[in-house]
């Protein structure tokens, strides 16, 4: 019975940044107001700030969410048996998700207001370096025990080419919104690229 609330309260704040997101995506951060975010999520604004103290802790929040799910979908491929294989059967499905135009802008959104703002530049940092530090632990795993062979340096370096790439595609969509036509071309060209950052 004690965990009712939390899970409720947990739902409510989701509902809360779908709607903040969808809000931010639209209109900007500093032009969506929380009384409008409040009315997407279907709740009274004093109920936001229940959950939320400001629209900092809301985009901070949605920041946070994105690092989960990316951590999660990590976790997700270091299981499998063949892991190189796994990213590379998974290749048109993570460029098709990462050149979807409303997600992007969402990001890039989130990404100049960090340039600004000094207490959500450290949250975006903090979840980078989870992530970057989780995919380099995963080209590892691939490398199998050629890794030690590999220096830290390189390791690190073939992490930051591997997100640079997929997040410049996310930049890419926002100024082409038909570069999602060209995955089936993309996809292939990627695959050899993952082979070389991945494989030993």
């Amino acid at each position: 019975m004690t965990t009712a609330p939390t899970e409720r309260a947990q739902a409510r704040r989701q509902q809360v940044l779908d709607a903040a997101s969808d809000a931010f995506r639209r209109r900007g951060f500093h032009a969506a107001s929380m009384a409008e975010i409040a009315k997407l999520a279907g709740m009274s604004p004093g109920h936001i700030y229940n959950l939320f103290e400001n629209k900092d802790e809301i985009i901070a929040a949605i920041v946070e969410r994105d690092c989960e799910e990316i951590l999660a979908r990590i976790s997700e491929i270091q299981q499998e048996g063949d892991l190189l294989q796994k990213m590379l059967e998974g290749t048109e499905q993570a460029l098709d998700e990462h050149s979807e135009v409303a997600k992007a802008a969402l990001q890039l959104e989130v990404l100049a207001e960090a340039s600004r703002n000094p207490r959500l530049a450290a949250v975006v940092r903090r979840s980078q370096a989870l992530v970057n530090e989780r995919a380099q632990a995963l080209i590892r795993q691939s490398l199998g025990e050629q890794a030690h062979a590999v220096s830290d340096e390189e390791i690190q370096g073939r992490s930051l080419l591997l997100g640079a790439l997929f997040n410049g595609l996310t930049a890419l969509s926002v100024r082409d919104p038909e570069v999602a036509r060209q995955i089936p071309v993309m996809a292939p060209v990627m695959r050899r690229v993952l082979q070389v950052l991945l494989a030993p």
